[in-house]
């Protein structure tokens, strides 16, 4: 009789285990071999119509316990349909997500009604529990627990797999708390006097997470034995200019951008008077690590044939290359949510840099605890 093997297996059954496979057997079954991992990535991607672009996704509040998947941009009058998986909530935990705070590395980071914190894997609806905030012991963090509280989260993947640490802001911009992978407790970050700044964004890039405040101050938190586990080192300074400020990387994830806005005035004439009426402006900028203090931001006039899409809870450079050329050098913002506040109630739509090419395009933007979400993601740093 001759020797059979798990990659002798019928396409057949490989798609089945495909579709029985969760969120993290789904990845662990494919380093089996081969034809199990291309019956994998096929059963997988089946579900989407183009995989490498982005999505705009959110909980459906009218198909109560259904996350909602669209693809943002749209080409020319395409009718593709809106994608609804069911939740299926594991490990115990019984509430619904309601806001998406965090999306990063093909996982959701959402809070439900009662503050509680979970990861939720989109195409499969599995909602995996996360300790909840309070654990950290603050006493801050528990007088301030509300569903408002939480502003941002975003994920770095650890060694292990289906491991991540978490990187949190809350408590109206002003606090920062890290859960390791695997920990069974949150940890409140103490932010040096120095650098206590309303904090409006946070991402991980190449190792550390970097964070930006509303003033433009650009930190990197790297790990390292403290208490905290993070060991923050500021890299650019706050400037009096910048008044908001988001960072993300860059298509490939080579480098770090950050969009800031400042606010110039303009002058006009009307009814023989002389006005002047401020108006907001924005601009791109890559970081140079060469580089010490705001001279490591270089500014970006041109970014190539990419487009940046801009969230309170995600944000995604993306390619425009052959699919569509009139989002180059554009950026666009998310809809406010009105469970975190005001965080983005004062960008506009879509912001065009001054290299932007003519033309216009239909982008399906989230709004109301949605976000952008990119289906793939495969990191190559991992939390150490």
């Amino acid at each position: 009789m001759a020797h059979v093997s798990f990659s002798d297996l019928p396409p057949e059954a490989l798609d089945d285990i495909a579709r029985r496979a969760g969120a993290l057997n789904n990845v662990v079954c494919s380093a089996v071999c081969r034809p199990w991992r291309r019956a994998l990535k096929t059963t997988r991607l089946r579900l989407l119509k183009r995989p490498s672009r982005p999505y705009s996704v959110r909980l459906d509040k009218w198909r109560n316990g259904t996350i909602s998947l669209c693809l943002a941009v749209r080409l020319g009058c395409s009718s593709e349909s809106t994608i609804y998986v069911p939740i299926a909530m594991v490990d115990g935990g019984d509430k619904l997500p309601t806001r998406i705070i965090g999306s990063s590395h093909g996982w959701l980071v959402t809070v439900d009604k009662e503050c509680g914190l979970s990861l939720l894997e989109a195409f499969t609806g599995r909602v995996f529990p996360l300790p909840p905030i309070t654990s950290s012991g603050s006493k801050k963090v528990a007088k301030e627990l509300d569903q408002s509280m939480f502003y941002k989260a975003t994920l770095a993947p650890g060694r292990r797999l289906g491991a991540f640490a978490v990187m949190l802001i809350h408590g109206g911009g002003f606090g920062l708390s890290f859960l390791r992978p695997d920990a069974k407790s949150w940890t409140a970050v103490r932010v040096p006097k120095r650098m206590q700044h309303k904090y409006t964004d946070v991402v991980f890039h190449r190792g550390a997470f970097y964070t930006a405040s509303r003033d433009g101050e650009v930190a990197a938190w790297a790990p390292d034995a403290s208490s905290s586990g993070l060991h923050a080192g500021r890299v650019s300074e706050p400037t009096q200019e910048c008044t908001w400020a988001a960072l993300v990387e860059s298509v490939g994830g080579d480098d770090l951008l950050m969009v800031s806005s400042f606010v110039v005035e303009e002058g006009f004439a009307a009814h023989g008077q002389w006005y002047r009426l401020p108006r907001r402006r924005y601009a791109v900028s890559r970081y140079d690590g060469e580089r010490e203090g705001t001279s490591s931001w270089l500014p970006v006039e041109d970014l190539g044939e990419a487009a940046i899409l801009v969230g309170s809870s995600c944000s995604l450079c993306v390619s425009t290359r052959g699919f569509h050329d009139d989002l180059r050098n554009r950026l666009f913002f998310a809809w406010p949510s009105y469970e975190s506040g005001k965080y983005y109630c004062f960008h506009p739509d879509e912001y065009r840099l001054p290299t932007a090419t003519p033309g216009c395009t239909y982008l399906i933007v989230p709004h109301y605890g949605g976000s952008w979400f990119a289906p793939y993601v495969a990191p190559e740093f991992h939390w150490y």
